[in-house]
């Protein structure tokens, strides 16, 4: 931060020789590292890779929701422990965001990405229908044995006697056993309340995934206090492993044995860089830091028309793949499982004793990373989820790739080059505030130039005027800060009376640049 000048001091800020040089405004965005294909499954690779060819988009666009659909099939159905004697868990439940501008083809190549999800899906709804036809044939049969019964118990009650025929009568009534609903198979929703979300996940405890075009959008709205128990919820469907109940007066009681939600969607630059400034604000429970498949991805400048049929091959074998992963069968991957901990014990790998070591290693250099002084804050509890996100990848990575017994040390590297990919890209994320932060404080900028706004000023005299893009307050002291720090503008405490307020002068020098 920038020292306040004297106030007396002022009267002498139209001598140049006062002023530092002014330097530009820190709007660049870092890099961010490509999608190199050996990041996916061999049998996820060639398929994905045709779809970003064929759109002219970056592979990216296609690889999170393809990951994150493969990671809502694996879901609780196994389970990987990254230690070797530990009872530390994590199931396959991913969550990712594709940051991209409109008009990219961000939404159509995430459909092209969770076809074989809605494949999945549609074959499922009609079995839910069969099998709804036939629970109502169940309930019509019970109804009618509900009316033996009661006949029967009448004939009872009358010639024993309500007494002696009352044992009698209960037991019509208990050899009866209401039916239940069946449940419902479900792979994938996109716009579903919470209560009904709840229900969804009653019937899939294993895990769903719930995909929204502007994904922003569902998470900012889970940020309205009224919203408090819904976004609890999704921040417990993120661990993929607690239970939950919902007490309503009208639904009665829904019994959740576990939680597990796959999440995933797209947005926009500038939406991204607002909720983030927002969130970490307002909030700072990790919501945010939960999107750790982000990919910010660079478009290349030119456009190659490509015209051809799909590969047809790449997409059978993909296809195939999710099927599978939708019919894991714990035995044949020689999972184990804890039979103490009850019959709704998830089943789990570890990991191969080479890629065990491998990945102690890495885990103890980014403990030292988020326990050091070198990371950008908001970056430390994103990257520190990695320590769970990572044998998640490697789990999936494992199971697409058909391996089946202990994680291979293949899936661990592809697991740890996913690591660094997305570090880079969450980077940019976070930077993307300070991107915000420069334009609010050009916009200031502006303003002062046109003569809108009279020296010295303060951040109230702006929110005051009520322009566009500055009427948020925090947005305006992010770009008066940005200003300062880059020496556009002088800041110095006023005494007013009341609580000191402070007060900003421009630099000649950048005025007269």
């Amino acid at each position: 931060m920038k020292p306040m000048i004297d106030p007396a001091r002022l009267e002498a800020t139209e001598k140049l020789d006062f002023w530092p040089d002014p330097v530009p405004l820190a709007n660049e965005l870092p890099p961010v590292l490509p999608f190199y294909p050996d990041l996916l499954p061999s049998r996820l690779r060639p398929w994905i890779m045709d779809i970003a060819e064929r759109m002219n988009c970056p592979p990216d666009l296609v690889a999170i929701p393809a990951m994150v659909a493969a990671g809502a099939l694996v879901g609780r159905r196994v389970g990987i422990r990254p230690q070797r004697q530990t009872d530390w868990t994590e199931v396959g439940n991913l969550w990712g965001c594709v940051v991209a501008r409109p008009g990219s083809l961000k939404s159509p190549a995430a459909s092209e990405a969770l076809a074989p999800l809605r494949r999945l899906e549609a074959v499922a709804a009609r079995e839910n229908e069969a099998s709804l036809a036939k629970h109502k044939a169940v309930e019509a049969v019970f109804k009618l044995e509900r009316e033996t019964a009661d006949k029967s118990a009448r004939q009872v009650l009358k010639s024993k006697g309500v007494k002696d025929g009352h044992g009698d009568a209960i037991a019509a009534f208990t050899a009866l056993t209401e039916p239940e609903r069946p449940p419902f198979k479900r792979f994938l929703t996109s716009d579903a309340t919470v209560e009904k979300l709840g229900e969804i996940c009653a019937d899939n405890p294993d895990g769903v995934m719930v995909y929204r075009d502007e994904l922003l959008s569902l998470i900012a709205d889970l940020d309205h206090p009224e919203k408090a128990s819904a976004r609890g919820f999704f921040l417990s469907g993120w661990g993929g492993m607690e239970s939950y109940t919902f007490d309503r007066i009208m639904r009665g009681t829904v019994r959740v044995e576990a939680v597990n939600l796959s999440l995933c969607g797209t947005t926009q630059p500038v939406r991204l860089a607002a909720y983030i400034r927002e969130s970490l604000r307002r909030y700072d429970d990790g919501m945010v830091q939960r999107l750790q498949l982000l990919a910010w991805p660079d478009f290349a400048p030119e456009f190659r028309e490509i015209d051809r049929y799909p590969n047809s091959d790449a997409r059978c074998m993909a296809h195939e793949c999710y099927a599978e992963l939708a019919n894991l069968d714990v035995r044949e991957l020689r999972a184990e499982r804890n039979e103490l901990a009850g019959s709704g014990a998830v089943p789990f790998l570890r990991f191969s004793d080479e890629a065990q070591d491998g990945f102690s290693e890495w885990r103890a250099g980014l403990e030292r990373r988020v326990r050091g002084d070198d990371l950008p804050a908001p970056l430390v509890p994103h990257l520190s989820k990695y320590r769970g996100l990572i044998p998640r990848l490697a789990l999936i990575c494992h199971l697409a790739n058909g391996g089946s017994g202990p994680v291979s040390m293949e899936a661990t590297v592809q697991s740890w080059r996913w690591a660094d990919y997305l570090e880079s890209h969450a980077r940019r994320a976070y930077a993307s505030l300070n991107v915000d932060n420069a334009e609010a404080a050009r916009a200031i900028w502006r303003k002062l130039i046109k003569g809108d706004l009279a020296a010295p000023f303060t951040a109230r005299d702006i929110q005051r005027k009520g322009w566009s893009g500055l009427a948020d307050r925090e947005r305006i002291a992010n770009g008066l800060a940005a200003l300062v720090e880059a020496d556009w503008l002088a800041a110095s405490h006023v005494e007013t009376g009341g609580r000191p307020s402070i007060a900003y002068v421009p630099n000649p020098k950048a005025m007269r640049g």
